[in-house]
């Protein structure tokens, strides 16, 4: 089976694997990383931020370029992607939030008291 290879990178990551080491060794589990684990790991990112930017890409309606709402719409409307939810949120205004933040209380209010009722 033949690898392919882009002509930017040859066989080495398109990711710089020393920031991918730093990021692995923050792991408090992880002690020592082996350069072959080191390699996959970031082999393996690059293909996965290659993935998400080229799912976002494609589900652009402008297909002009790769945007924050291109991204946050793949993470969010893929099942797969929900572990990065958080991380890839949807954008809202001050006023959406206050918004929430202002029925979050009211519902907050509302379950204390009906508690101290009991």
């Amino acid at each position: 089976m033949e690898e392919t290879k882009s002509p930017k990178s040859g066989n080495h990551p398109g990711l710089p694997m020393a920031r991918i080491k730093v990021i692995m060794k923050s792991s408090p589990d992880v002690e020592h990383i082996s350069p072959t684990a080191l390699y996959a790991m970031t082999k393996a990112t690059e293909l996965f931020v290659s993935h998400l930017t080229t799912e976002a890409y494609e589900k652009n309606t402008s297909m002009v370029s790769v945007d924050y709402k291109s991204l946050a719409d793949v993470v969010n409307n893929d099942e797969t992607l929900e572990f990065l939810q958080e991380v890839v949120p949807h954008k809202i205004t001050v006023r959406e939030y206050l918004l929430m933040t202002k029925k979050q209380n009211i519902s907050d209010d509302d379950h204390s008291d009906n508690k101290s009722s009991e």
